[in-house]
């Protein structure tokens, strides 16, 4: 029997990701202290087995909020998968219903452009990729206060409607890093800064309880929280989630708060559940009906007594296949025990083997037969044809031709994942393996590329099938210039996976940055052929256009990715700077200003930098001064002002703060060779250290500048070894000033419009 609740019920979802069950008070932990999701608890319904189909923060969100399985929605991993528009999810259904419906997310790879914003009137994400080095869907992110304040901006206007919303924290995710006090108080104990990370999110959620009360909204409110998955912490050799699907990463706490006094309150379900469950629970009790894809079941019986729920429970990780060509794992809970299909199958008697370590399925073949079977049917049952679509994209015969020339697709025979006769590896054999990629990719994150180039060709040496290894050997060489090399290591790849996002990507940055610019440009249109949702391929292809002067073309890229994500900051302000280049200022004001208007937490690189080049193009010094000076304020680490700024007061003859900038710039970036060029300019006017300007110029030649740079630098030695006294030099100097000015007639100084100082 459902509960009795008031008309106008509103739906507050909290999944909190990478929470384990067993890292709660509320679930018998005593690690951490969690007085707020205790209270919750106390008030509420909790549920002491909940298994999630997936321990990946995307696939596993698509089932909470479709209520079908990965083998239905087709979301098997993150970052390379979209969910379908034609999936049915909770929001969109609620939406009809009249429900205001939004989203706070806080973590890049819940994204909108992987399509689970269907339904949601506000999906707050917009993260800022700028300040990223290396985009990795595991570091951006953003904090659960920074979450929570934007829900509650947006509830606050909502207070006679009824709504729908989703919050999702993602601080107990790598890297742990709780704020103080949790830092100090868990630091040193076992899983600490994990649990520290959970001590945090309990005190956010204690502070959002509050402004629930303090809002009127809480006892008309349903709260529901949860998690995607949970975190391995050591457990079978596994550091974080994915790789396996032991308990410590599919079993996730699920509490239920009803509003108002019910007879429901502290009730503890013990039979199993799958995260599945939830939309069809919502459902019911606001008496909705549930769609026919809905694989889920109402867990409301439940709580009556009248059922138990003995269904087999299905969970599955495609990571270690997808990403290194391994196993994948797929199993089947029920009744206490749990099967999983591996190479080396395994079952578990999880009333006397809570940790999984006593592998039955040799003592108990009939069993572990049994649940296969059960299994293999679930399967057949709920998987979706549309879920096993290819993921390539039909392309002409012409540009296969030109892919498989430049190494991006391999030829017709390698377009199969499965390769006949072929026995993949079981995950368990190779999870020392998995640690030296996640040593190697720690390496890199810490920029020591050679020591990582190392660790990860070991890995190559044991396992040279490895896709994500040959990927990560490409990004190194990359990284380290070597592009020649790098090309031949993304084609290897290739030849294996010709789907392989990421090793086409890796290509086509090795071939632009080697500056094979045509070879680049069919690796990014590829990219697109692929994943048209992806923004990433139009901004690099804007960069080339730019490179060959074709402007034009350069805008058709940019607004093609604003066109997919008209909310992006990043892409409005490159918008505008388009715009500059071409000398279309009203244009490039309008997109600038835009930009700068949806600046809050974050600060825009190069916003305010861009709008000092519009100044400039208007002859508007001192507004350009005032700009500059905002873009040091808000991004301190951005050089491009500094010089800027420099440029500015040479020209004023103003050669004291001149020098200032230049040497500023320098201290930021120390390898702009136009700085070195402009400061030695200023030291040799002075007259008083021509060594000293000498220095500054030929290191400025060390770092292989342009060719406008190379003539400005030439004619700049020439007149410092005139002064020196030293004719032969200076004549060697100008005569290449003046060769170089032949071939590019006009250059001039690098300095001689803001059109060539533009930052795209």
């Amino acid at each position: 029997m459902l509960p009795e609740l008031k008309d106008h019920l509103n739906i507050i979802i909290i999944t909190i990701d990478t929470l384990r069950a067993d890292h709660l008070e509320c679930y018998g932990y005593t690690g951490v202290k969690t007085p707020h999701i205790n209270e919750i608890a106390a008030q509420g319904i909790l549920f002491e087995q909940v298994i999630s189909p997936v321990p990946l923060t995307l696939p596993a969100h698509c089932s909470i909020f479709t209520g079908t399985y990965p083998l239905y929605h087709g979301v098997r991993d993150n970052g390379s998968f979209y969910l379908n528009p034609d999936q049915l999810t909770l929001a969109e259904i609620l939406k009809e219903k009249s429900y205001k419906t939004a989203a706070f997310i806080g973590a890049f790879v819940l994204d909108s452009r992987w399509g689970l914003d269907q339904g949601f009137d506000y999906y707050y994400d917009n993260f800022d990729l700028t300040k990223y080095k290396k985009i990795s869907l595991d570091a951006v992110q953003r904090r659960g206060d920074e979450v929570l304040r934007e829900a509650c901006r947006w509830l606050e206007t909502k207070e006679k409607e009824k709504f729908m919303v989703w919050i999702h924290l993602y601080d107990p995710h790598t890297p742990y890093e709780p704020p103080e006090p949790y830092r100090s108080q868990y630091q040193g104990r076992p899983y600490g800064l994990y649990d520290g990370e959970i001590a945090y999110v309990d005190q956010l959620i204690g502070s959002f309880l509050n402004f629930l009360m303090e809002q009127d909204l809480l006892e008309k409110t349903l709260i529901v929280l949860t998690s995607d998955h949970g975190e391995s912490l050591g457990e079978h050799k596994e550091s974080a989630h994915g790789f396996f699907i032991y308990e410590a990463v599919i079993r996730v706490p699920l509490i239920i708060r009803l509003p108002g006094q019910n007879s429901f309150r502290g009730k503890i379900i013990k039979s199993q559940v799958s995260s599945l469950d939830i939309m069809p629970s919502i459902l019911d009790l606001i008496d909705v009906a549930r769609p026919g894809s809905i694989q889920g079941k109402s867990f409301w019986p439940l709580l009556s007594g009248r059922e138990k729920n003995d269904r087999p429970i299905y969970s599955e990780t495609f990571y270690p296949r997808y990403h290194y060509g391994w196993s994948e794992l797929q199993g089947v809970r029920q009744n206490n025990f749990k099967f999983i299909a591996a190479p080396r199958p395994e079952l578990y008697d999880l009333s006397h083997d809570p940790g999984e370590k006593n592998n039955l399925f040799d003592q108990k073949k009939s069993l572990g037969r049994k649940m296969q079977k059960e299994m293999n049917q679930l399967i057949k049952h709920f998987s979706s044809q549309k879920a096993e679509a290819a993921r390539i994209q039909n392309i002409d015969q012409d540009s296969l031709l030109k892919l498989q020339t430049l190494g991006y697709i391999g030829s017709f025979h390698h377009l199969t994942r499965e390769r006949p006769g072929h026995k993949r590896a079981d995950p368990k054999d190779r999870i020392e393996l998995y640690n030296e990629i996640k040593l190697t990719q720690f390496l890199i994150s810490e920029e020591k590329f050679e020591a990582a180039e190392r660790k990860i060709r070991t890995v190559l040496d044991q396992d040279p099938s490895v896709l994500e290894a040959r990927y990560l050997l490409g990004y190194l060489l990359n990284k380290q210039k070597r592009y020649e090399e790098a090309i031949k290591e993304f084609q290897r790849a290739l030849e294996v996976d010709p789907e392989y996002y990421e090793a086409i990507f890796g290509l086509a940055m090795a071939y632009k940055e080697s500056n094979q610019l045509e070879a680049a440009i069919h690796g990014f249109k590829r990219l697109l052929d692929l994943d048209p949702k992806d923004t990433k391929p139009y901004i690099h292809l804007a960069d080339i256009y730019q490179d060959m002067g074709r402007n034009e073309l350069a805008l058709e890229m940019i607004k093609e990715a604003v066109e997919i994500d008209p909310e992006s900051r990043f892409l409005r302000n490159r918008l505008g700077a388009i715009y500059l280049a071409l000398g279309r200022l009203d244009e490039a004001e309008r997109e600038i200003r835009q930009a700068l208007s949806q600046e809050r937490s974050q600060p825009l690189l190069n916003a305010h930098f861009n709008l000092a080049l519009l100044h400039e193009a208007r002859g508007e010094m001192e507004l350009a001064i005032e700009a500059y000076r905002k873009e040091q304020q808000t991004c301190p680490y951005n050089w491009r002002p500094d010089f800027n700024l420099g440029l500015i007061f040479f020209r004023r003859k103003d050669p004291v703060a001149a020098e200032k900038e230049f040497r500023s710039c320098l201290e930021k970036n120390d390898q702009y060779a136009p700085a070195y060029l402009f400061l030695a300019k200023i030291i040799m006017d002075r007259g008083e250290n021509l060594i000293e300007a000498e220095r500054l110029a030929l290191k400025a030649f060390n770092l292989n500048p342009d060719l406008p740079t190379q003539i400005f630098g030439h004619f700049l030695l020439a007149d410092i070894y005139h002064r020196l006294h030293q004719p032969e030099k200076a004549t060697f100097h100008l005569k290449n000033a003046r060769r170089l000015e032949v071939l590019k007639s006009g250059a001039g100084t690098p300095s001689d419009s803001p059109k060539n100082r533009l930052n795209y």
